[in-house]
């Protein structure tokens, strides 16, 4: 996809979560989005496909990754002169963050998944996004890994995310404070689990 393809796709997503935080919809259309970004119907039938009925999963995918990225770019910044931090805190940043991204469209995920059908359509398709993330997170933290290694690692930092985001849609309070203290806590779990089995180590 070229860059004016990239730049339209993203758009088309802010116009449809403006629409749907607006709405408390998911029920979509075409047109709506063509009003909301302002494009053609022909500019947007090159981005959307003709056999793509859930636009839910469509743009909830787009936002997702685009979100992801904007997340590793920022943790490389912090990074790339930290000396100090373990393994484990540039973990933890990595995923508060993500958090933190995910909170300026909380309302609009939890309108995605506010059922158990939703959730479960939700859940099996980003999955493998939540999964590439924590894959790159662990690229960017640990350059040199075993093949196996970092996929129990991955799969593990996946099961710590999936446990925290049911905090962050259960806790009605305005910030991520409560998201952060579980999160570090199934993290550490985590860690000790991987310790025991060998994963991780000392």
């Amino acid at each position: 996809m070229n860059l004016d393809n990239e730049n339209l796709e993203w758009k088309l997503c802010e116009a449809y979560f403006s629409i749907l935080e607006i709405s408390m919809s998911s029920n979509i259309s075409i047109d709506k989005l063509c009003i909301e970004a302002k494009l053609s119907r022909e500019e947007v039938e090159k981005i959307v496909p003709n056999n793509f009925t859930d636009l839910r999963i469509f743009f909830l995918k787009i936002l997702i990754s685009k979100l992801d990225r904007d997340v590793l770019t920022e943790l490389k910044v912090d990074i790339s002169s930290d000396t100090v931090s373990s393994t484990y805190d540039k973990i933890l940043e990595g995923l508060s963050l993500r958090f933190e991204k995910y909170f300026q469209y909380k309302q609009s995920l939890k309108i995605l998944s506010n059922n158990s059908k939703q959730k479960i359509d939700v859940f099996l398709s980003v999955f493998r996004e939540n999964y590439n993330f924590s894959s790159n997170l662990l690229t960017l933290i640990e350059e040199d890994q075993n093949c196996v290694t970092k996929t129990l690692k991955s799969l593990a930092l996946n099961i710590v995310f999936i446990k925290s985001l049911e905090i962050f849609f259960k806790d009605e309070k305005k910030d991520i404070d409560k998201v952060i203290r579980y999160l570090d806590k199934y993290l550490s779990d985590m860690e000790d689990v991987g310790l025991l089995v060998g994963i991780i180590k000392k």
